[in-house]
């Protein structure tokens, strides 16, 4: 759950009824294990509110996450890391035979501390997305999958990273291909269990910035552009349909990736409770 840098287009599955999915998730975190981690710290905490709502015209979905730390090493008594997005997908031809394609729009943003002799902030930038989203399930729609291809725009990207040239500070060219694929799933009474849930999201994306180097003890030059992999499956087993209480769950979730925050591979096991209110 650790959203430092943007990660885009974490989507739930859609529901047949009009209905509204709330929840709220609690996560500890384990630590960070790989190449791409500067120094493997745990003791963290992250809570997720998610919300999402369909309508005549397609749906919409809101996730926030805070970060809080009870490991010395980070900013004490105070969140270190907030970040949120919001999706709207737009379909008003659900009686066609395009009833499957929607027309995808995101905003992503947040910020972050972390420390050292002091505290120190980090933007996370201003992002917006669109493109085209097809959906697909069974006829029960206990298994969904979504696929999206997305024209991505980050505001001032990597403006912290700007290039002297010529005693001049200058800002550097976004991406050379600003597209994200995105690949959503969401199986539920997974493997015939009922109550127990499997989902997630996959992005790939191509990115000019400028990350840690752990093998050199550097940052990659900002001029490149870079290939970035971020994956978080999920699994949830609801252990409140045992005492008449489904809305509670317990789970775990894993986020895997690749030049995220770091250069090379990250793994980050989490463990958690879930929440949903309606």
């Amino acid at each position: 759950m650790k959203r430092f840098i943007p990660l885009f287009c974490v989507l739930v599955w859609a529901i047949p009824a009009l209905a509204v999915d709330a929840n709220l998730q609690i996560f500890y975190d384990f630590g960070s294990k790989g190449t791409a981690v500067a120094n493997q710290r745990s003791n963290r905490v992250t809570t997720t509110v998610e919300l999402f709502h369909p309508d005549a015209w397609g749906s919409t979905f809101l996730f926030f996450d805070m970060d809080y730390s009870i490991n010395r090493d980070d900013p004490a008594n105070t969140p270190f890391g907030a970040y949120w997005e919001i999706t709207r997908s737009l379909n008003f031809w659900k009686e066609s035979k395009a009833k499957d394609l929607s027309v995808h729009v995101e905003y992503d943003g947040g910020c972050g501390t972390y420390k050292t002799d002091h505290i120190v902030g980090f933007p996370i930038n201003h992002a917006v997305l669109a493109g085209p989203e097809y959906f697909l399930h069974t006829a029960d729609f206990k298994n969904t999958f979504t696929l999206q291809l997305l024209f991505k725009f980050i505001a001032d990207d990597y403006n912290m990273w700007r290039i002297k040239e010529n005693g001049e500070w200058k800002n550097q060219k976004g991406n050379v291909v600003p597209l994200q694929f995105t690949f959503v799933w969401a199986c539920k009474d997974f493997c015939t269990a009922k109550g127990l849930t499997f989902s997630g999201f996959i992005d790939i994306w191509g990115q000019k910035q400028s990350v840690f180097d752990r093998k050199h003890n550097t940052y990659t030059d900002p001029k490149e552009q870079s290939f970035v992999f971020l994956s978080e499956p999920q699994l949830w087993y609801s252990i409140g349909q045992w005492f008449k209480c489904p809305g509670l769950c317990i789970g775990t979730e894993i986020e895997f990736s690749y030049n995220f925050g770091g250069k090379g591979f990250m793994c980050n096991p989490c463990v958690g409770l879930k929440w949903m209110f309606l």
